[in-house]
């Protein structure tokens, strides 16, 4: 009789544990910002003041979050932007630069102690926690987990993202830039850290895990494909994931899954009103991530089904205990 009480027991804790789902941390998505249909007001601080324009209408999908806004196919992460292989983007033009040169531009810029990525730019503390928040209701929720925060300072669209220092119009040329790269930068007169490079990829180029700061140009060539990339951040930080459409006729889903449990979904999002994205809050990683892309729907068929993924984390500038309390709302997932 102990005997199969024990047995009973046992098959009850496998069940329990392999039905349990880590908890990596609170994140939002572009689905958990149109599940408010644009009703602001259990968010907390309660966005009143937004400029010109009412909040509601930022929030709305015509304005800044959807596909007319800078996280669109026409947008600066876009195809008409820097970034790119056509004859309009810049980082066509950038031919390969021996190691020195790039070291040598690098020091130059990096070593300053008013550098773009210093204590004194926009990755400062008092501008973050001070000088955003003060600007107005806006600025508010530019900070990580407001309703405007994937185009905040931490984003793909602020100083760590492709479109700064660490991407390829910066001192390095980060186009097909294989592996992982960091750099050296003064922090303050006397302190000094190091930051990721952004590697903007081709899809077959990607070779590897990836770390916590990349940009994938990939294409889906069927209805069914998916398109799957593994990465790796460390823990208390926030990581921003934006997938951007080439093309604005093109709609695509994308799905973060624990690479340690391939069948342990983390977050999702797919909206067809706004550009599809996840911020979480790190606070626990139980090893690397996937992420997979999908094209949900297309209303052109003269173009290729192209997309930009992006992920940029905030590193270490962020204490999450801190900050994670900053901005409340039913558009925040808790686990």
């Amino acid at each position: 009789m102990n005997s199969v009480y024990f047995f009973i027991l046992s098959i009850n804790f496998l069940h329990i544990s392999s039905s349990t789902k880590t908890c990596y941390g609170p994140y939002i998505t572009a689905s958990s910002i149109e599940a408010l249909d644009q009703d602001l007001q259990l968010i907390q601080p309660l966005p009143i003041d937004c400029g010109r324009l009412s909040c509601e209408f930022y929030s709305s999908p015509s304005s800044a979050l959807g596909s007319h806004g800078p996280l669109s196919a026409y947008g600066p992460l876009g195809t008409m932007g820097p970034i790119g292989h056509h004859l309009w983007n810049p980082t066509a033009w950038r031919s390969e630069s021996p190691t020195l040169i790039d070291r040598t531009t690098s020091h130059m810029l990096f070593g300053l102690s008013n550098n773009p990525l210093s204590s004194t730019g926009p990755l400062a503390s008092d501008s973050y926690h001070s000088k955003l928040p003060l600007t107005n209701d806006f600025g508010k929720h530019l900070r990580a987990f407001g309703l405007w925060s994937v185009l905040g300072p931490f984003g793909p669209l602020g100083a760590l993202g492709p479109l700064g220092a660490l991407g390829p119009t910066g001192p390095y040329n980060t186009m097909n830039l294989e592996g992982h790269h960091s750099v050296q930068v003064k922090w303050t007169v006397n302190e000094t850290r190091y930051f990721d490079l952004v590697e903007v990829l081709d899809e077959s180029h990607v070779q590897e895990e990836l770390d916590c700061s990349f940009m994938i140009l990939g294409v889906i060539r069927r209805s069914d494909e998916t398109d799957s990339y593994y990465f790796n951040c460390k823990t208390n930080q926030f990581v921003t994931i934006v997938l951007v459409p080439e093309h604005s006729l093109d709609y695509f889903n994308m799905t973060l899954f624990s690479h340690t449990n391939v069948s342990e979904e983390i977050a999702s999002s797919n909206s067809m009103r706004y550009i599809n994205f996840i911020q979480l809050g790190l606070i626990n990683n139980n090893g690397t991530f996937r992420i997979d892309v999908n094209l949900h729907e297309m209303h052109q068929f003269l173009l290729s089904h192209s997309y930009r993924l992006i992920v940029t984390g905030s590193q270490d500038l962020l204490d999450l205990k801190e900050e994670i309390n900053n901005i409340q709302g039913p558009h925040i997932i808790n686990c």
